[in-house]
């Protein structure tokens, strides 16, 4: 890989562009018979040059706007091409990767509003778009029985698009005095295409959620060394396996089985750090305080016997993933 950049400031604006080359290849070897060595390489090989900018409009020492624009790769990882099977813990299902998986390309634009109201502190608003080709998804298979196995695959292209707030702000103007608040959301449209005639439907991208919410309360005492924070987290109910057709394209015994959803859940973690001196810190952390259940879901329409319809759903996997409770000490020599 190489790259290169510059920095062009006129009046208040400031550019910074370049370009950067990468090259990248990766060999996957599989044998094609079982009983002895049978050796196929199978190479995936990118030359790619991804272009940026950057401008920052800077309309007084607090206030700016910027703009800009990138293209950046999601390569597939080496076990998503390799066809072994291997088990997810998180997904508690079997994975299988796919050899024909491709490079997806991204088209990244982001225009926002930049307000620093003192050092530290941060209010933006922006909005953006991206523009997927050949984005890679979950996808999955029934193995026999309720068992599923999950694989990788390429759609043809994607489109994501919305805003954004962020706030990072101290909170003794309202006398909370060590106080301060990190605030951060996102509200996301996503839709993921296929070409005419594909049994594949236009659908949101697998593993994006049309919201996303994660706040913070911090506490820091220098006078007493000490450090507090409460982190909370949500997602929106997001795709986590897409589905699929199954029989004859446009025959009246074609189904659809379908997608299967993660639902939304809250997690809000605790930590609390203590130092005594300039050599022994005691930390505390309590990890997803609520434990709500982790919740996969799935959702159709069913014609009843007078001829209407309505959404049913039906829970696929559920568990509880628990509290994480750690407790530590460090000694500085």
């Amino acid at each position: 890989a190489g790259y290169m950049s510059f920095v062009l400031p006129v009046g208040k604006w400031n550019i910074y562009a370049g370009v950067r080359y990468e090259y990248n290849k990766m060999e996957l070897i599989t044998n094609t018979r079982d009983d002895v060595e049978s050796h196929q390489s199978h190479y995936y090989k990118d030359n790619d040059l991804f272009p940026s900018v950057n401008a920052t409009y800077k309309l007084d020492e607090r206030n700016q706007f910027r703009l800009s624009y990138g293209k950046s790769v999601n390569r597939p990882e080496f076990r998503e091409v390799s066809p072994s099977v291997f088990y997810d813990f998180d997904l508690a299902s079997l994975v299988q990767g796919n050899v024909d998986l491709k490079s997806c390309y991204v088209h990244n634009v982001d225009f926002r509003y930049e307000f620093y109201p003192s050092r530290g502190e941060t209010i933006s608003l922006a909005a953006f778009y991206k523009r997927f080709k050949n984005p890679i998804e979950w996808t999955y298979t029934v193995a026999g029985g309720t068992s599923l196995i999950y694989s990788y695959e390429n759609a043809q292209s994607a489109d994501n698009y919305g805003i954004e707030l962020d706030i990072r702000k101290d909170l003794s103007f309202i006398g909370l005095a060590n106080f301060s608040l990190s605030l951060n959301g996102a509200i996301i449209h996503s839709r993921v295409n296929f070409p005419s005639g594909s049994r594949n439907e236009n659908r949101p991208m697998q593993g994006q959620s049309p919201y996303l919410v994660n706040a913070g309360l911090f506490y820091k005492n220098d006078k007493h060394q000490l450090n507090l924070s409460l982190l909370y987290n949500r997602i929106g109910k997001r795709i986590i396996g897409v589905g699929r057709s199954e029989g004859s394209t446009g025959s009246d015994d074609n189904a659809r089985v379908p997608d299967s959803y993660e639902m939304p859940r809250d997690v809000l973690d605790f930590t609390i750090s203590k130092k005594f001196g300039k050599h022994v810190e005691l930390k505390a952390n309590v990890r997803d305080i609520l434990a709500q259940n982790v919740s996969y879901k799935q959702f159709a329409d069913v014609v009843l016997h007078d001829g209407t319809s309505k959404e049913v759903e039906q829970v696929t996997k559920q568990y509880k993933p628990g509290r994480n409770i750690g407790l530590s000490a460090i000694v500085t020599f």
